[in-house]
């Protein structure tokens, strides 16, 4: 979340094309970082697992999803405009967290096949995980307001992107008996 909280703040102050190249690169190092810390604790219960096809899935959809979903807030530029509610906030982040993280489990089951016995029911665990984790970002990104410094913008990012990938690896964890087959899975999966 780091690097993406890093664009979205640089991107509102440079021209569009620039700030829409940094949001987009900033999605890309979140989704490489997302794929890769999964796909190394992955790993360890399922040996088999083709680590870059499932980092490459994961950066697609997280990727370029987070991507796409920042950039209007880029190309609009700076508004100080009235924000919704802390509420309807988090209910909506929940929302999308509900929808992208079937997606992303959709894309990263398929990346799954052949090393688990169970793949498509990742699905199913990102489906769980990802709206809490969502809600904690949202939170997060609501705090910092156009006249909090850069370091304190980056150390809120730091603690929430944290935070919501403890909450994605637990839940996701809690799944990982169904995926793997075995009864109890050694490790938690961080997001």
């Amino acid at each position: 979340m780091t690097a993406a909280a890093l664009a979205s703040r640089v991107g509102t102050h440079v021209p569009p094309a620039a700030g829409l190249a940094l949001v987009v690169a900033g999605g890309l190092v979140e989704g490489t970082a997302l794929g890769t810390a999964q796909g190394v604790l992955l790993r360890r219960v399922l040996p088999r697992l083709r680590r870059g096809r499932y980092v490459a899935a994961t950066v697609l959809v997280a990727g370029l999803g987070w991507a796409a979903a920042s950039a209007p807030a880029v190309l609009s530029g700076d508004d100080e405009g009235a924000t919704p509610p802390l509420l309807l906030v988090l209910l909506g982040a929940a929302g999308l967290g509900l929808v992208m993280g079937a997606v992303l489990g959709v894309a990263q089951s398929w990346a799954l096949r052949g090393a688990a016995p169970h793949p498509w029911r990742w699905t199913t665990a990102n489906a769980a995980a990802w709206p809490g984790a969502m809600a904690v970002i949202f939170a997060g990104a609501t705090l910092p307001d156009a006249g909090w410094r850069l370091d304190a913008v980056l150390g809120v990012a730091l603690v929430t992107g944290a935070s919501a990938g403890a909450l994605l690896g637990v839940v996701t964890g809690r799944f990982l008996p169904a995926v793997t087959g075995i009864a109890k899975a050694p490790v938690d999966v961080v997001g």
